[in-house]
């Protein structure tokens, strides 16, 4: 036979959910007019701890929070699509004045945003280690790695 939460403890379950908040959510389910503070967290983490209920509330908090990281990723991508779509608007009314360096830039720019392009930066002056042997071009790559947290080289 499953075992069934009470319903005091169904509502604690809904209330803390939303309001993420167990003194709040306890006070909602329970008669807690005459409960202190202590004793309200005392018995919110009894409930957290309770065997049924303590799984169903993480389970609820892991899949709101996940619902709420694939909708901020959907705004994300809506809100990238959106400025592609502006982007390849602008290009177009360029292009079609004949204006194509500024259509070139808003293609360039929608490659950008789509990661076609990887912007490169070098250090060092022109030429400044085309003297060194290869050995202490490698320490001084090393070093650059070390300093930016890269060390990917064994």
């Amino acid at each position: 036979m499953a075992r069934k939460l009470t319903p005091k403890q169904e509502a604690f379950r809904i209330a803390y959910l939303n309001k993420k908040n167990g003194r709040e959510a306890y006070r909602l389910a329970y008669d807690a007019e005459k409960m202190s503070d202590a004793a309200i967290d005392s018995e919110v983490q009894k409930l957290l701890k309770h065997e049924l209920l303590g799984p169903m509330i993480t389970l609820g908090l892991e899949r709101a929070s996940e619902r709420i990281q694939i909708q901020a990723d959907a705004r994300g991508l809506l809100t990238l699509e959106a400025h592609m779509e502006r982007l390849d608007f602008l290009g177009k009314a360029a292009e079609a004045e004949g204006k194509y360096d500024a259509a070139i830039k808003a293609e360039v720019k929608r490659g950008e945003l789509r990661r076609f392009y990887i912007k490169q930066v070098e250090t060092g002056d022109v030429g400044e280690f085309s003297h060194m042997p290869d050995e202490q071009l490698d320490d001084v790559v090393k070093q650059l790695e070390k300093e930016l947290g890269l060390s990917t080289r064994h």
